[in-house]
């Protein structure tokens, strides 16, 4: 019995000594999504102080805003609840509620999603990107100092 028990405690031993082998080898390496500043987004030394936006046009902008930056997300796999022509809509409607100057960037984005069928490919999501930059200066420069603090 001693026997045994000697032979099971060595087997277990063994085992886990051989599980514990692979977690110290070299890591393959990992993937990561490298996101980059656009180059006009970035503060540049001659920008002009802009006023402030009030903090319900902040939230207004910012909102749209994001629901455009997420719908690529939604389009990664064919989802027959995809309906592109009704996202265009929205951003057409969104675009209602904000400032007059903001508004071509959300008529391009309507365009780019009206147009991009029933999923984006990359080159669309890139000028998907590229129409909503002046969207995210827009709301850099007018609402850093409306945004609440803690």
């Amino acid at each position: 019995m001693n026997r045994h028990l000697r032979r099971t405690g060595l087997l277990a031993g063994l085992v886990l000594c051989l599980l514990a082998l692979p977690a110290c080898g070299t890591a393959a390496p990992q993937r990561s999504i490298v996101l980059e500043e656009t180059p006009s987004a970035r503060p540049g030394p001659a920008r002009t102080a802009l006023p402030a936006a009030d903090p319900r046009t902040c939230f207004d902008v910012a909102g749209a805003h994001t629901a455009l930056a997420v719908v690529p997300l939604s389009t990664d796999e064919a989802d027959p609840r995809y309906r592109p022509e009704e996202i265009s809509a929205s951003v057409h409607e969104l675009a209602s509620r904000v400032p007059a100057e903001l508004r071509p960037a959300f008529d391009d984005a309507g365009a780019v999603l009206a147009g991009a069928g029933d999923s984006l490919q990359p080159a669309e999501l890139a000028e998907l990107q590229r129409t909503l930059a002046p969207v995210g200066e827009w709301l850099q420069a007018r609402c850093e100092e409306s945004a609440p603090t803690r």
